[in-house]
């Protein structure tokens, strides 16, 4: 089966496409020029859900790669027929909210596991995660170690800490995996960067959703580049808090 293309923006909607099979779980990565990591980030997703005692799926969307990513996802899906596996490609790089937005719109789970695609944290993490769904609804993975330049490494500590000072919600380690109960995705969201994911913490924290916090493990990139520091994302990241600030603060939408 060949990856289908995604040309235009699908909605973040949480809502199940009609006529799809709700599962258990979908675990969601997106790719972006990850051909050195994804043969092992692959098989451990595989070895870690091979015993779980729930439905899964596996959804992954390569984010117009330059590199051998997207044959290596088409050649895990054939090799594997027996798991569901489906494979979603940009034909143009639209950045991970974007790629975010399109796994989330896909997934036809009860709840959606976000991972990486770089190695830096396990799918085994999903399988932990979903023993604490009766008591949470979000599930935040807190990374014991990051592996950081220092510069993005204060980034990282500023945009935890900033959200608790201007929203009085705790967002932990928005940057990193999580678990998310189906509906939450429906939660509507004004981020169009990497504060997308903090942001969802603070609205589903003031809604009343159960967010918890696990602490996972955290290795070094298995290769690809590592883009979450540039300049840019960094000024989009700001203008996005602002904009919760306003809206959320200031005008008190939920």
């Amino acid at each position: 089966m060949k990856a289908l293309a995604l040309q235009m923006r699908p909605g973040a909607s949480g809502s199940l496409p009609e006529g799809q099979e709700l599962l258990d779980l979908s675990v969601v990565m997106p790719v972006h020029n990850e051909e050195q990591a994804l043969p092992e980030v692959l098989d451990e997703a595989l070895r870690a859900l091979a015993e779980a005692p729930f439905r899964f799926e596996i959804v992954l969307v390569d984010d117009a790669s330059t590199d051998d990513s997207l044959a290596i996802l088409e050649a895990f899906q054939q090799q594997h027929p027996e798991v569901t596996i489906r494979i979603l490609r940009h034909e143009r790089n639209r950045g991970i909210a974007a790629a975010c937005d399109t796994l989330f719109a896909a997934a036809r789970g009860r709840y959606v596991f976000l991972n990486a695609s770089d190695g830096q944290c396990k799918t085994s993490e999903s399988v932990r995660m979903m023993e604490l769904r009766d008591r949470h609804d979000l599930v935040v993975g807190r990374r014991e170690a990051k592996h950081y330049s220092l510069r993005r490494a204060l980034i990282s500590r500023a945009f935890n800490l900033l959200p608790w000072l201007l929203f009085g919600v705790r967002t932990h380690d928005a940057g990193s995996i999580k678990l998310v109960r189906r509906e939450l995705l429906d939660v509507p969201l004004c981020s169009n960067g990497p504060f997308r994911e903090a942001e969802r913490i603070i609205r589903a924290k003031r809604r009343g959703y159960r967010i918890g916090v696990l602490a996972v493990e955290n290795r070094p990139r298995l290769g690809g580049q590592a883009t979450g520091a540039r300049w840019g994302l960094v000024g989009q990241a700001v203008r996005d808090l602002m904009r919760c600030w306003w809206r959320i603060v200031v005008r008190r939408e939920r």
